[in-house]
């Protein structure tokens, strides 16, 4: 009898990256839609620099992003860019 099957999504049935660089577009814009003063392509270059250095499962990412690029965390923004 089967208890349980096991599935391995990451890079095995699904494109992590590919998953991954949409979330954060999307994320991107949201925060653009909510007051963030950047081009998208610059923001998202910005974005994937700071995973290169923190690795792509840094929890904070976007508060680290945030503080880079205007010294600050505006929450309002951050909420935007987490509910995307």
């Amino acid at each position: 009898m089967i208890k349980a099957v096991l599935f391995d999504l990451d890079n095995t049935l699904i494109d992590f990256l590919k998953m991954k660089r949409h979330s954060c577009s999307a994320a991107i814009d949201a925060m653009i839609g909510s007051g963030l003063n950047v081009e998208h392509g610059k923001a998202f270059k910005m974005l994937f620099g700071l995973y290169d250095k923190y690795g792509l499962e840094e929890k904070t990412i976007f508060q680290k992003f945030l503080m880079k690029l205007t010294g600050k965390v505006d929450y309002k923004i951050l909420a935007s860019g987490i509910v995307a």
